[in-house]
């Protein structure tokens, strides 16, 4: 495995910017569109989008050093995004997204975008 594929792809790149422009503006609607996986929940979904979209500094998202690329033993690429929060806290918001090449294309799926859980008080 080459180091490259460890980084995002432009496909990659290109969805993740599109899903927070929706994120940004409370599109809910193209930011479901934007997966091309079916969320496992919708409600849940759209509770963590209306909760994350809030938090999220758009201003300070640097997608190379935020967002992670690991190989799963089938060939998906699971990438995480830990994004920074407005107040500037600790806690981020947690953008997860499944991507592998198939056939007639990328396929892209949005998994998680929820607020990261915060352990510190435990």
């Amino acid at each position: 495995m080459q180091d490259q594929e460890l980084f995002l792809t432009p496909q990659e790149r290109s969805r993740i910017v599109n899903l927070l422009d929706a994120a940004r503006i409370d599109d809910w609607a193209r930011f479901k569109a934007l997966s091309d996986g079916d969320f496992a929940n919708d409600e849940s979904m759209r509770e963590q989008f209306d909760g994350s979209r809030l938090v999220v500094d758009y201003d300070r998202i640097d997608l190379e050093p935020q967002f992670g690329v690991e190989i799963t033993p089938d060939g998906f690429r699971l990438i995480i995004g830990q994004l920074v929060a407005r107040d500037r806290r600790q806690q981020r918001v947690i953008l997860t997204l499944c991507s592998k090449d198939l056939n007639d294309g990328p396929f892209i799926s949005v998994w998680t975008f929820h607020e990261e859980l915060d352990i510190s008080s435990l």
